[in-house]
């Protein structure tokens, strides 16, 4: 008979027999976990004193770094930084009070778990500490700032403010875009106010019979009097490229270079274009298209056809057979159109057949 574990002998012996044994097990279990939290009732108190100390340091931290490096105009990365330095702060306030809590902890214990549990944490936020990342790159190196007016892919508008998860542009048709930092950290951005001033171009085309000199003269008076368009550097007006039996005419200028000043003098600028070349008897080309649906056209491309075609002899004409019966008659309309057809008789004739009532 094999013989009983030495284990399981001990746990049977100290085994309670009776109902009133439980209960005095339960009381002892409970009265000795109320012992211990007695004695670590000061660790506990201490502990939330240390942790209330850290809270207002990770404020104070926070406050005092946001605002010095907001004072240099760096708002947005004095804001980041400042979140950084509290949250810093806090995870070293919790540490101290793990240990003071709990003594037998030690702080390389608690090390050596957080470097393992943050693998785990890297590959779950992969994405959010890529977007933090990049955003503190960007925030660090500013290649634009809040206020900037920049172009990511498809979406152009004015930055309202850079945070650590993404960017936030308001476009100029008044919607709200958040943009990941990682995609404006990997694409190509176009910071169209980088500089105070920026090139506007349209092109004119004039016909072949224009005196370009003159038209070039005309052209560039009318720019003279638009206030937004900048007399340095001047206004060009250049023969670019024979095009359609035309001459296109490159006009360029600059502006301020916030997009109000491009728009309103885009406009300005086609309108005294045409007015000058309208009062200077230039006249600008048109599209020239032919219909093919109008009348005249179509009247003249017959005759032009019936002219070519040979003369044929009359044919004489057949008398059908006494009792044949007569051919169906053919609409005008049918004649001219080689591709009518009617229906033959007894087919979708609706109205002639006999329906009975």
């Amino acid at each position: 008979m094999a013989a009983t574990p030495p284990s399981l002998s001990q746990d049977a012996a100290e085994a309670p027999k009776h109902v009133a044994d439980a209960f005095e097990l339960v009381l002892g279990k409970l009265d000795s976990w109320l012992h211990d939290f007695i004695l670590l009732l000061p660790n506990l108190i201490v502990g939330l004193i240390v942790a209330l100390i850290f809270v207002g340091i990770a404020h104070g931290v926070g406050f005092i770094l946001h605002h010095s490096v907001a004072r240099a105009g760096r708002h947005d990365l004095g804001y980041v930084l400042g979140r950084f330095a509290y949250w810093f702060t806090v995870l070293l306030g919790v540490l101290v009070v793990l240990t003071i809590v709990l003594p037998s902890m030690h702080p390389v214990d608690i090390f050596t778990s957080l470097g393992i549990g943050s693998i785990a944490i890297g590959f779950a936020f992969k994405d959010v500490l890529q977007n933090w990342l990049a955003g503190l790159l960007i925030l660090i190196r500013r290649p634009f700032k809040r206020g900037d007016q920049i172009k990511v892919g498809n979406t152009e508008g004015t930055v309202q403010a850079v945070e650590t998860r993404a960017t936030l542009v308001k476009t100029f048709s008044g919607r709200l875009v958040i943009i990941p930092n990682s995609e404006i950290y990997t694409q190509s951005v176009t910071v169209n106010t980088a500089y105070d001033i920026r090139r506007t171009e349209i092109v004119v085309p004039l016909g072949l019979e224009v005196d370009l000199e003159h038209a070039i003269e005309v052209i560039r008076g009318a720019l003279a009097p638009i206030e937004d368009v900048l007399d340095d550097p001047k206004p060009d007006v250049l023969p670019w490229e024979f095009s359609n039996n035309n001459v296109n005419v490159v006009v360029r200028w600059w502006t301020k270079s916030q997009r109000t000043y491009e728009v309103r003098s885009r406009a300005l600028v086609v309108q005294a274009v045409k007015h000058a070349c309208e009062s200077a008897g230039i006249a600008l080309p048109a599209d020239t298209k032919i219909s093919f649906a109008a009348p005249e056209f179509v009247v003249a491309l017959k005759r032009s056809e019936a002219s070519r075609e040979p003369a044929r002899a009359p044919t004489p004409s057949r008398k059908p057979p006494q009792g044949a019966p007569s051919p169906p008659r053919v609409h005008a309309d049918e004649r001219k159109d080689p591709e009518a057809e009617r229906p033959k008789e007894g087919e979708l004739n609706e109205g002639k057949e006999e329906v009975p009532r």
